[in-house]
């Protein structure tokens, strides 16, 4: 009988227990946030050489295009010039599709996509031209 009297006693309040239930949930939850976020990381780091690497040899091939296209439209005036880099630009898509057979372009971006590869391969080649396109620094900023 003093045995059941002294089981059945809470020693905690159900107050403090629901408190402390609850404490432990948001840390649980923090903790795989915090988990799954450098998880990710990881991955990321370890698998970049197999999840990106078709998109960003791609990305870098019509950047260049972009450039080569720019090259074309100003030899004379400094193809290196932003001026000319805009004029090369808009004339890639029109480029693109007077080569295209049957209406397979192989040009798969929208404008502001091929823009924003074309910067960027731009700024590759602009700082660091001995460099391929799969250098992991310079990818950073497409990721």
């Amino acid at each position: 009988m003093i045995a059941q009297s002294l089981l059945s006693r809470t020693l905690v309040s159900l107050r403090a227990r629901e408190l402390w239930l609850r404490v432990l949930a948001i840390l649980f939850i923090f903790t795989l946030f915090v988990g799954g976020v450098q998880l990710r990381r990881f991955i990321g780091q370890n698998t970049r050489h197999v999840r990106y690497q078709h998109d960003i040899v791609n990305a870098f091939y019509w950047g260049q295009e972009t450039l080569k296209e720019a090259r074309r439209l100003s030899p004379a005036r400094g193809s290196d010039s932003w001026a000319a880099f805009f004029r090369g630009y808009l004339a890639l898509y029109d480029r693109v599709k007077d080569d295209a057979d049957e209406n397979d372009y192989g040009l798969d971006y929208p404008p502001l996509r091929l823009l924003t590869m074309a910067i960027w391969s731009k700024q590759v080649r602009d700082g660091f031209p001995w460099v391929d396109n799969e250098h992991p620094k310079l990818v950073n900023p497409l990721l």
